[in-house]
């Protein structure tokens, strides 16, 4: 007889606090408060349907059985979780905001000497690597799988981190305006370099590193842990290189139309170049 698996959907109180809050505070400013943010403004119909699919996939990503399988039994399902919440919700949440809500956020005379700082490539870049590096050193990793509530909280932190991770690439408000084309695309080459030591480290490790995964008492779907482990660190690999690869062709693209395609003249001549502005 195998090893019963006990996976549940959760409704521990800081994730559905979180997310009902956070959907009160969105639908309020887009809707009726609109007015008053931003007179004028249409309903951002598209932008709100946008960011309630964030909502449920963060819900998803930390309510589903998949929260139960990687905080009891499996590192590679904690990483599948970590990286889902850092490469899709992230990025569909940050996608759902409207500009002009994100100006009147960012934007006050009091918060954009902070934004400016917060929201650098440079914090963004080491704001993102050093949470996930430190994370992932194996005793403050088993420190928060000791509790629920603590384990959502330290992700809601990665969240945080992987926002600011996103805001140079698909943010930027006119006061906050995205790095240029260059800056970019070597923002987005060293994101997957500083996480090199975290994937050597997790995939070639020799012994187990995080002592709640080493001492499960039940092992899910027949892994080892250090098939766990070794496969924990493949994963994260594979979520890079399809969150950063498009991801770096799209910015390459989108620079080498804004700025080094040809353009050909009323006489069909080629021009030297094409000096239009970057697409959004």
């Amino acid at each position: 007889m195998g090893d019963v698996l006990y996976l549940a959907w959760q409704l521990e109180p800081v994730l559905v606090g979180g997310l009902v809050a956070a959907a009160v505070a969105y639908y309020l400013a887009v809707g009726p408060l609109r007015r008053y943010i931003a007179p004028g403004e249409r309903y951002p119909t598209g932008r709100a349907v946008v960011f309630g699919l964030g909502l449920l996939m963060l819900f998803l990503n930390e309510g589903s059985p998949l929260h139960d399988l990687a905080e009891r039994y499996l590192l590679s399902a904690h990483m599948v979780q970590h990286l889902l919440l850092s490469y899709a919700v992230a990025p569909v949440l940050l996608a759902g905001v409207p500009r002009w809500l994100l100006e009147a956020m960012f934007a006050p005379p009091r918060v954009l000497p902070v934004a400016r700082v917060l929201l650098n490539p440079v914090v963004t870049f080491f704001a993102f690597s050093l949470t996930l590096g430190i994370y992932h050193v194996p005793a403050v990793y088993d420190l928060t799988l000791a509790n629920t509530s603590l384990h959502h909280a330290v992700h809601f932190v990665i969240l945080v981190a992987s926002l600011m991770m996103w805001w140079p690439l698909i943010g930027g408000i006119p006061q906050l305006p995205k790095p240029a084309f260059l800056p970019r695309l070597a923002y987005i080459f060293l994101l997957p370099v500083a996480q090199l030591p975290i994937f050597g480290g997790v995939t070639f490790s020799d012994v187990p590193l995080y002592s709640v995964y080493a001492a499960m008492p039940v092992r899910a779907y027949g892994l080892g842990v250090m098939q766990d482990q070794a496969l924990a660190g493949v994963i994260m690999k594979i979520f890079g290189l399809l969150a950063f690869g498009p991801t770096f062709v799209v910015t390459f693209f989108n620079w080498y139309r804004s700025e080094l395609a040809p353009s050909a003249g009323p006489d069909g001549s080629v021009g030297q170049g094409l000096h239009t502005p970057p697409l959004p």
